[in-house]
């Protein structure tokens, strides 16, 4: 990638409407998280509860000019909020960087049609998981749960485009590997429960590696699993001694399933070859 992908004004257009698409998958994340109505009067602060005017509630920049916190009662705002609009913000410039400027286009008269075509076909999808990855991380970072808006919802969505050839798995194999993604999960959660006597692991991060599963496969599952654990271990095990906790402390996994599924997205292609 060269400093001509930089320069180009599409990418720029890009990330301002992926920073927007971020802001709302905060709104509705926070909203899902906390069991309150999606479709209500303009956004608050939940601290004081006054309403946040337009110019307070620009993504990214306003957090940054507030200096992180609420312009009128001066309480702290959410890290979330910035992180989920940068992380936005780079997933999808990168979605879109993947799907349209790895096109060779070179010797073809690109027009504006066969752009959207080629975006579409390519992005779509993809767009979909990376949206609801995103949604599911700061749901579960936030309040250890992940709605299933963003995970079994979200199954039948990656099940057609895969029959469709928006991705690159055959339907079948979206099938098996949702079902294998819940499955392994399940099997796991259950072995932990009987050994440990209590729960280890939560009913929504079988659904979101079987959403996974849906749109990338089985080496999808097989590499958001492996990454998810390791990373889990590593930053689980920093997290409980840092903070003096007990090793039944409660850990969200999803944006470690997260992570992993994104890893594969960008990186499937160097993944199947160290593999193979």
């Amino acid at each position: 990638m060269n400093i001509s992908f930089f320069l180009a004004w599409d990418v720029w257009y890009v990330a301002v409407l992926a920073l927007c698409w971020g802001s709302f998958l905060n709104v509705l994340a926070y909203r899902l998280a906390h069991d309150k109505k999606l479709i209500t009067a303009r956004s608050y602060c939940p601290s004081c509860r006054k309403s946040i005017a337009w110019y307070d509630n620009i993504p990214l920049l306003s957090w940054l000019v507030l200096a992180g916190k609420c312009r009128n009662c001066k309480k702290p705002i959410s890290w979330l909020y910035p992180f989920v609009e940068l992380l936005t913000l780079v997933l999808m410039v990168g979605l879109y960087s993947k799907c349209f400027y790895s096109f060779p286009l070179a010797g073809f008269e690109v027009d504006v049609g066969f752009v959207c075509s080629l975006v579409f076909n390519n992005c779509f999808a993809y767009f979909v998981l990376l949206s609801a990855l995103i949604a599911a991380t700061r749901t579960d970072l936030e309040a250890m749960v992940i709605p299933q808006l963003f995970s079994v919802w979200l199954v039948p969505i990656g099940l057609i485009c895969s029959f469709f050839g928006l991705t690159h798995i055959t339907w079948i194999e979206s099938m098996i590997a949702t079902l294998l993604g819940y499955g392994v999960l399940w099997v796991t959660a259950k072995a932990y429960q009987y050994y440990a006597g209590h729960e280890g692991m939560g009913e929504g991060d079988m659904e979101l590696l079987a959403m996974i599963g849906s749109f990338l496969g089985v080496l999808g599952v097989w590499t958001s699993l492996l990454v998810g654990s390791v990373a889990g271990v590593v930053c689980g095990s920093v997290y409980l001694f840092a903070a003096k906790k007990g090793r039944k402390t409660r850990i969200p996994f999803g944006p470690f399933l997260a992570l992993g599924a994104v890893l594969f997205l960008f990186f499937q292609d160097l993944i199947l070859m160290m593999l193979f």
